[in-house]
């Protein structure tokens, strides 16, 4: 009996597991932390509280002071995605997380909501 042909064909099957785990290697948690800090330097933002389920969904809520515009929703919006997907290093990072966002104040509580699922695009809404 030959072993040269099994242990080929184990180097391959690995080889092909390996190869099909798309989850790339980001600490999210690290990147949410850096994007929440980021966040809450800008004009407005109060605070920011993050989480992370430990598999895909990325939560974001950021509170603001007063009432924003919808146009300044999509900025703090497009400024969470964009800092996320700078600290990852992935330009894709989207690809393997869902993104669920809150913007919220203390008079009205939560304004704007917006998701970023997989595969799908960016969809903001009002309340």
């Amino acid at each position: 009996m030959r072993p040269l042909p099994f242990i080929g064909a184990m180097l391959v099957l690995i080889l092909i597991i390996t190869g099909c785990n798309q989850q790339p290697n980001i600490d999210i948690t690290d990147v949410l932390i850096q994007t929440s800090e980021a966040i809450e330097e800008l004009d407005g933002v109060e605070t920011t509280a993050t989480s992370f389920d430990g598999e895909s969904d990325v939560k974001f809520r950021i509170m603001v002071e007063g009432h924003l515009t919808e146009k300044e929703a999509e900025f703090l919006f497009d400024q969470v995605l964009e800092n996320i997907r700078k600290l990852s290093n992935h330009s894709d990072v989207w690809n393997y997380y869902n993104g669920y966002f809150d913007i919220k104040n203390y008079d009205d509580m939560v304004k704007y909501e917006a998701t970023k699922i997989m595969g799908e695009p960016f969809a903001i809404s009002s309340n």
